[in-house]
Formats: structure tokens, C-alpha cells, sequence
């Protein structure tokens, strides 16, 4: 999380702190007139304008009626949900659900959008926008503790190294800062209910009540989505979707026993009957019989 100071906002990246700062007057300037030059450039090289959009997205078969419609459902059954969650009144469960759902509509809509976004990218606008972001950026991304800037290069730098850590760190701060918005995640409707009912953690992945992940059917999962057993309160297993537990490559920690052939005798790896040696039944033991000695009672001695 950012921390915001006198109109900056400073972020950590491997143990350095960082800060994105509003640009100035002459910046803004500066990047305005490259915003004009991208755009009148990629216009004369014949790219789209944001007006042919549409058209070029039915002409590719990137969109059509029911791309549009099934994004207008979700779109409404996005707000309804969230005016079930703000009325509340319902099973704190029941919430829960409608939080996942909202989330799983979101993400739906963001792909059906995806091919638009991506080709809105490369309109003239999107390319002059672009540009002008990046040099605002490059411009403004710089070093806590003394101020100097990242990219001693400028732009150029920037271009040159934008996979950098610090740099996708602080280009996504750098947006919040010029559009004066918090992390769009946390301001969803269905985010805040689910972290403030302890659903979800920090990072917005779902937890159980002692903190442990789980998937939206409620197994418990490991950092990377695998699904585990906890065995014990530091231990776990390996498990299949089923709760069938695997060994550390993937496979079922079971005991095999042989295939059997269709009168039931046990096959061999070559699909050749075992032969069976059975163990020869041991002899029982001769128990000597007990002899009981004949007593007499003197009556009968007298008869």
C-alpha cells in the first residue's frame, strides 16, 4: 500500500522506497505536444480513429448483437447485486454468494471487452494517450530519499526498461496519483463486503475462518491453487479435486493391486493369469482324548 505525502505517493520495491510526484507545469506541456505529434503521426500512417471503432470491431468479428447483449446482462445483473448487498437483510452466506457471483460477472464483462481495449490501444487516440502517460511517468518517477529521478534518460530510459519492478510498481501508482483514485479493486462493492466479513484477505483471495485459502467451492488450496488436506495445524497433503491424496508428482499415493481378468484371476504387467501357488494347508494337531477313570459308590458296590 502507498503511502501518500505531500502530494506524492511513495511505494516500496525491494527494500528501497520509491515516489511518483504530480508533474509540473512545463511537463504537462511537454507531454501535451507529444500527445498532438503521436496522434497526428499515427493518423497520416492511416490508423483507426476512436469513431471507427465499432465498425472495425464487427468488420473482424470481434463483436456483434450478442456480444453487446450478453454484456448488457451482466452489466444489470451486476447492479442488482449490488443493491442486494447494500440492502442487506439476507443470510450472511447468502451475501457471500451474491459478493462471488458479482465478481465472476465483472470478470466476464472485462473479457468480452477485452478485444475493444486491445484495439482501442492502437487507435490514434489510444497510441497519443499512451504516449503521453509514458513521458509523464518517465518524468516523474523518483527516488525517495533524495528526489533524483529513476530514469536518468527520460522517456527514452523508460521505454528502454519497462519491465523493470520499479517501474510497473510505480507506473500503477502513478495512475492513481494523475486520476486522484485509490486502488480500484478496493472501491468494488462486492471487495468491501467480502473484506469486511473476513472472506477474503489483503490481496483479495478467498480464506477460511483460520485464514487458510480456499477456492470459491471452499477446498482448501496451497499458494498456487492446488488443492491440499491440512492434516494437522502446520502439515498438509496433496489432494485431487476429489480429496484423493497424491504424492509430491502429481500422482495418487494408493497401494495398486493387480488387474483381474473376467473370471477374477490376477493378471500379470503382460496381461498373462498369475498363477496362484496356494500354501498347503497345514495338519491339525492330534488332541489326545481325555480318559475319565470309573468311580463306583459303595452303594452300587453293594447291589
Amino acid at each position: 500500500m502507498a503511502e501518500i505525502k505531500d502530494g506524492k505517493r511513495i511505494f516500496e520495491v525491494n527494500g528501497v522506497k520509491y515516489a511518483v510526484v504530480r508533474p509540473n507545469i512545463e511537463k504537462l506541456t511537454a507531454a501535451n505536444k507529444l500527445r498532438r505529434e503521436t496522434f497526428n503521426s499515427e493518423l497520416q500512417a492511416g490508423s483507426l480513429i476512436r469513431d471507427q471503432l465499432e465498425e472495425e470491431l464487427r468488420k473482424r468479428s470481434l463483436w456483434s448483437d450478442d456480444r453487446e447483449a450478453r454484456y448488457q446482462q451482466l452489466r444489470k445483473e451486476v447492479v442488482d447485486m449490488e443493491y442486494q448487498l447494500a440492502s442487506g437483510g439476507i443470510k450472511l452466506s447468502q451475501a457471500k454468494e451474491i459478493a462471488l457471483k458479482m465478481k465472476s460477472s465483472r470478470t466476464e464483462m472485462v473479457e468480452l471487452l477485452s478485444s475493444r481495449s486491445d484495439l482501442d490501444s492502437n487507435t490514434c487516440e489510444g497510441r497519443a494517450d499512451a504516449a503521453r502517460f509514458n513521458y509523464l511517468f518517465a518524468n516523474c518517477l523518483v527516488y525517495e530519499e533524495d528526489s533524483k529521478p529513476f530514469f536518468e534518460k527520460g522517456l527514452t530510459g523508460y521505454l528502454l526498461n519497462q519491465d523493470n519492478p520499479v517501474a510497473v510498481a510505480g507506473a500503477t501508482e502513478f495512475f492513481y496519483l494523475i486520476s486522484d483514485t485509490e486502488d480500484i479493486d478496493e472501491r468494488l462493492p462486492e471487495n468491501k463486503f467480502l473484506k469486511q466479513f473476513n472472506f477474503v484477505d489483503s490481496e483479495y483471495r478467498l480464506v477460511d475462518k483460520d485464514g487458510r485459502f480456499i477456492d470459491e467451492d471452499g477446498k482448501h488450496i496451497d499458494d498456487y491453487g492446488n488443492y491440499i488436506e491440512w492434516v494437522s495445524k502446520d502439515d498438509f497433503v496433496f489432494v485431487d479435486s476429489d480429496g484423493r491424496v497424491l504424492d509430491d508428482s502429481g500422482n495418487f499415493k494408493v497401494t495398486f493391486s493387480p488387474f483381474l481378468d473376467d473370471d477374477g484371476n490376477p493378471v500379470g504387467e503382460d496381461g498373462s493369469v498369475v498363477k496362484e501357488v496356494k500354501a498347503k494347508a497345514k495338519a491339525k494337531p492330534k488332541v489326545a482324548k481325555k480318559t475319565t477313570k470309573k468311580t463306583t459308590s459303595k452303594q452300587e458296590e453293594k447291589v
